[in-house]
């Protein structure tokens, strides 16, 4: 199903230290005029920080309050560990291949034993000794998956401990879209695995103002009460104040219907097996006028869902609703980081924890793709992306970098090779940040 590429062509970072880069030239006469300054470069990740609103924060508290969570916070901080660490379902032919080399391996080790003759009774016996074996060591040896049935509890759980991060991470990824697009104006969001709302409080932060659909599935009818009752200030009784605003259980059948912006979030988890995670997929990429967003946590196996989601539109045959990888990929390249299971393509997110728990500053790594309909415009300067935190030495700076032939180089930005500004970008940028920088083929190496 996805692409290959030979091993021999990938490594965790390819030293580069003989390609010369420089600045973009269309970027040149804006810094000489002090458009821009090299610390805060067209590139630079715009939010750094982020916090819920005050209004939502201010319904979050009168819903609390009126649940007396502080009985729930315990076990709502072992919620967010667990869904931390969560592991993906393993598929049926995975288990079947585990199973039959434990029972070559069970079934050589207990006849190894046996030094006569066996009756029939004896075979059947030793069999079954051997199937129950098998049974115990399958049972200690696969993930025990399952999906999290959100009820009232476990929904205001999610709430306290997951609403900060989702929020934080929604806004830091859509403003990719606002930052490259600042007068686009989406009509419509669909948000699969809505849960409590986050997808649309973030949204509304850049473009309350011009949607006018809001179409929210999730399983949990609970999570679709908490949501609704958030958006009404925390009062059961109040009005909805959005307008167009549509909640579902599942997907509708219907493929007529696009949006300009289609969400999924932290939601991919909850399907059982590859199968049903490409299908869904597939579904909301039918359903995308626009973006198609794919977020999950930054683990390896968040990592994994949000690679397939991504090679498997970019492998959609010719002229089915083809697209290309907006961010954060400079690129429609395998992933460098396919095989390399070890290190997940992963970015960082700060937040402010809710006050009501305990107001705090904290990191969340995370996972994500945001696909765009349509062909690569031949005008994306596709700058290298930073996929590691910049090591920053005196007098010289090392980035790690994603670049547009779909390679990772690991280059040094030195004050004695590079002009002021080149330097000075690459020595201000942080990890996830983009660096309009442009490879120099006519230059000699260095």
């Amino acid at each position: 199903m996805f692409r290959r590429i030979k091993l021999s062509q990938f490594s965790v970072f390819s030293q580069n230290y003989t390609t010369k880069v420089e600045l973009d030239a269309s970027l040149k006469e804006n810094f000489d005029a002090k458009v821009y300054k090299p610390r805060k470069h067209p590139g630079t990740t715009r939010i750094k920080l982020a916090a819920i609103p005050p209004d939502i924060q201010k319904a979050i508290k009168i819903i609390l309050d009126d649940s007396n969570a502080n009985s729930l916070y315990q076990d709502s901080l072992k919620l967010g560990n667990y869904l931390r660490s969560r592991l993906l379902p393993p598929e049926e032919g995975d288990i079947d291949k585990k199973a039959a080399k434990i029972y070559d391996s069970v079934s050589k080790r207990v006849y190894s034993k046996i030094t006569k003759e066996l009756t029939q009774q004896e075979q059947e016996d030793v069999n079954k000794k051997i199937k129950t074996s098998v049974f115990n060591i399958l049972k200690k040896n696969i993930y025990s998956w399952a999906n999290i049935a959100y009820d009232k509890s476990t929904s205001l759980q999610y709430l306290m401990v997951r609403a900060a991060p989702d929020y934080a991470i929604l806004l830091r990824v859509l403003d990719e879209i606002k930052k490259k697009y600042p007068d686009y104006k989406p009509r419509s969001f669909f948000d699969f695995g809505s849960g409590v709302g986050t997808g649309t409080w973030a949204v509304n932060t850049f473009w309350q103002n011009e949607i006018y659909e809001y179409f929210c599935v999730d399983t949990s009818p609970a999570m679709h009460d908490l949501a609704r009752l958030i958006l009404c200030h925390g009062k059961e009784n109040l009005e909805m104040p959005l307008k167009g605003y549509f909640q579902r259980q599942f997907l509708p059948a219907s493929t007529d219907l696009k949006y300009n912006i289609v969400l999924s979030a932290f939601s991919l988890f909850e399907l059982p097996n590859m199968k049903s995670r490409l299908e869904t997929i597939q579904k909301l990429w039918n359903k995308t006028e626009d973006f198609l967003v794919v977020i999950e946590n930054g683990s390896n196996s968040g990592f994994q869902i949000v690679n397939e989601a991504r090679e498997f539109v970019l492998n959609l045959p010719e002229g089915k609703n083809n697209g290309y990888a907006f961010s954060p990929c400079p690129n429609d390249s395998v992933c460098p980081r396919y095989l390399e299971h070890k290190t997940p393509c992963n970015f960082l997110m700060k937040y402010e924890t809710l006050p009501y728990i305990a107001k705090d500053v904290q990191a969340e790594i995370f996972s994500y793709v945001i696909l765009k309909k349509g062909k690569r415009p031949v005008d994306d300067p596709q700058w290298p992306r930073i996929v590691r935190a910049p090591i920053v030495r005196s007098g010289h700076t090392i980035c790690r970098l994603c670049t547009k032939h779909g390679e990772l180089k690991e280059m040094i930005f030195s004050k004695g090779k590079y002009d002021q500004t080149t330097y000075r970008c690459a020595r201000s940028s942080n990890w996830g940040d983009s660096l309009p920088i442009r490879d120099c083929e006519n230059l000699k190496s260095i």
